[in-house]
């Protein structure tokens, strides 16, 4: 829950989620001046609606929290303090994605979201799969497969690393290895193992994901074809 004494001092280093609400409060100051102001640029009817938030009373909800991504707020920030370093526009789309619905729904959040910042970043997604803690691919297979040229089903238990080329997969393993953390995005280009046999090189980005009451991990992948003159 947020605390409910909004002058709460920060403490030293990265600011603990119990701060949710000073930060919240800092980045519509920041950005509109006022209460009111955020209020009318995001279609919020009455000002005291804000207050449960503000004053510690209510922790953001998932309408608030679209409210806030709508209007551009860092909402890694204001729930824990961290500011993410993104390495691209598409990484971002999967990251912001997170805070959308259950990770069940990527498919459909990865469309929304793409169609929401469309008129910011027109960053075209080719395809969507879901990971288990040992790249195994999972569900949400059919655009993948359809964007590799694989028959329907055909992916589904493969290791997604086993596709990657062999001077591709150690490096790209290494490194997804060493950022295993919930909450990591990753960005890579890579020749990835077509249905006939073929590398095509795609755009890909993995988002690390802790699974809900367990200690286990799943991983996210959206991707692409590069542009031709990539």
């Amino acid at each position: 829950m947020i605390p409910s004494n909004p002058h709460k001092q920060k403490s030293a280093g990265t600011a603990p989620i119990s701060d949710a609400n000073i930060r919240l409060r800092e980045y519509i100051i920041s950005k509109h001046g006022s209460v009111n102001a955020f209020c009318k640029a995001a279609g919020i009817k009455y000002p005291a609606q804000m207050t449960p938030y503000l004053n510690g009373s209510s922790s953001l909800g998932r309408k608030m929290l679209k409210r806030l991504e709508e209007d551009g707020a860092d909402i890694d920030w204001i729930l824990t303090g961290k500011k993410r370093e993104f390495s691209s526009e598409f990484a971002q789309k999967l990251m912001i994605s997170h805070y959308r619905t259950e990770l069940d729904n990527l498919l459909r959040k990865a469309r929304y979201i793409s169609d929401r910042l469309g008129e910011f970043s027109n960053v075209p997604i080719d395809a969507y799969t879901i990971l288990d803690k040992d790249f195994r691919i999972e569900r949400f297979s059919h655009s993948i497969e359809k964007l590799l040229g694989y028959a329907d089903k055909k992916l589904v238990g493969r290791n997604f690393l086993e596709l990657l080329h062999q001077n591709d997969r150690e490096k790209i393993e290494k490194e997804i290895l060493r950022n295993r953390k919930g909450g990591t995005v990753l960005s890579f280009l890579s020749r990835i193992l077509n249905g006939d046999g073929r590398y095509a090189r795609i755009e890909w980005s993995i988002f690390v994901n802790e699974v809900p009451m367990s200690e286990n991990i799943e991983f996210a992948v959206i991707c692409r074809k590069p542009k031709p003159d990539r």
